[in-house]
């Protein structure tokens, strides 16, 4: 398989073949995407999204009504169809609009899909969901600095979300798969008044920024700069002091994370929408590597058991929105079950010797 040139029955969240897959691209350049008749597949369309027009006319009006829909168009922002608009058909899009993605960073994304577990990522949201929903109140630990947050998804609304799995028909995901998460409303709106009331504590800050933009492409030069300024959480963490699901304080851990405190400072002040933490995220896909740049879909990055990843804004209700991956946090149950993170993966890594130990005694 080319790194470009990988074949429909690769991406497995799309689940068992239809008569056509159809792959949209933008009309911009880069290299060019395609995707190669697969087992099962009758055909495979490709259309080229027009300046001016929405993925969901776009797909009522050219696509059959059945159709797998793969959806790569690189510096273009793309609205979520209609369920109208979408009908019966399966839809994965990769986000490839709102952060600049490199004709290599779309290689590196294709690759990762192709090589994903579908089944085996479906088990790990099912175990997810059972656990989450077995125990009241959840805590995010960072065992590094010794900060704790508790959340009680019982208090207040709260809506769960899951980008993971195979698709059913009428479903729409991210691409590569492979995120879950808990947000104060449904997921693509955006109510200021909204919060996730039982989250409280601390959260640290420990890993890759993301920060997306919206449609307006003079807002590049300031997303970019936002991220370069945020980028040494990636060594030098900050606290999060957390009051009913919004930002109370931000405090430094190290000085050389005083300059990214500082810049959170001042993105609070300046728009308090910020202060909410709108998304709890939990990335799953273990075959993905972080990519070190603003890239969106690296918020799917499971490491090997699984990444808290935070939320902050949406667009275009704020000018930014952000994410922070924190893959040394882990989430527990009340009972201490690691859930995710860390200690699952350290876990995990005891279990491998002791299996190891009994193998060499044979």
């Amino acid at each position: 398989m080319s790194p470009l040139d990988p074949t429909t029955t690769d991406f497995g969240q799309f689940g068992e073949p239809v008569e056509t897959f159809c792959l949209i691209t933008g009309e911009d350049g880069g290299e060019p995407v395609s995707v190669l008749p697969g087992d099962g597949y009758a055909r495979v369309d490709r259309l080229t999204l027009p300046r001016g027009t929405r993925l969901g006319a776009l797909i009522a009006d050219k696509v059959p009504s059945d159709a797998h829909v793969l959806a790569v168009c690189p510096g273009r922002f793309l609205d979520s169809p209609t369920p109208e608009e979408l009908g019966a058909r399966k839809l994965a899009v990769l986000p490839a609009g709102s952060t600049p993605l490199t004709d290599e960073h779309i290689r590196t994304f294709l690759r990762s899909a192709a090589s994903t577990d579908i089944a085996r990522q479906a088990a790990v949201a099912e175990e997810f969901f059972d656990l989450v929903g077995d125990s009241d109140r959840l805590t995010i630990v960072d065992d590094a600095s010794g900060t704790e947050a508790e959340f009680d998804h019982t208090v207040g609304d709260c809506v769960w979300n899951q980008q993971a799995g195979v698709l059913e028909p009428g479903d729409q995901q991210i691409f590569p798969s492979g995120k879950l998460s808990v947000t104060a409303a449904e997921i693509t709106t955006f109510r200021p008044d909204a919060r996730l009331l039982g989250l409280h504590g601390d959260l640290t800050l420990r890993g890759l920024p993301i920060v997306h933009r919206h449609a307006d492409p003079a807002d590049g030069p300031e997303q970019q700069r936002l991220f370069e300024a945020l980028a040494p959480l990636v060594s030098h963490p900050v606290t999060l002091h957390v009051t009913a699901g919004s930002i109370e304080g931000v405090t430094p851990q190290t000085p050389g994370a005083a300059p990214a405190a500082a810049e959170l400072d001042r993105l609070l002040t300046d728009d308090p929408r910020y202060r909410v933490i709108w998304e709890l995220g939990f990335g799953i896909n273990t075959t993905t590597e972080v990519i070190p740049a603003n890239c969106g879909p690296n918020e799917v990055y499971g490491a090997t058991a699984g990444v808290v990843n935070l939320g902050l804004g949406i667009t275009p209700a704020t000018r930014f929105a952000l994410a922070f991956l924190c893959p040394r946090s882990s989430l527990l149950t009340s009972d201490g079950t690691a859930v995710l993170g860390a200690r699952k993966a350290a876990r995990r890594g005891r279990m491998r010797r002791v299996s190891s130990a009994s193998c060499g005694c044979h």
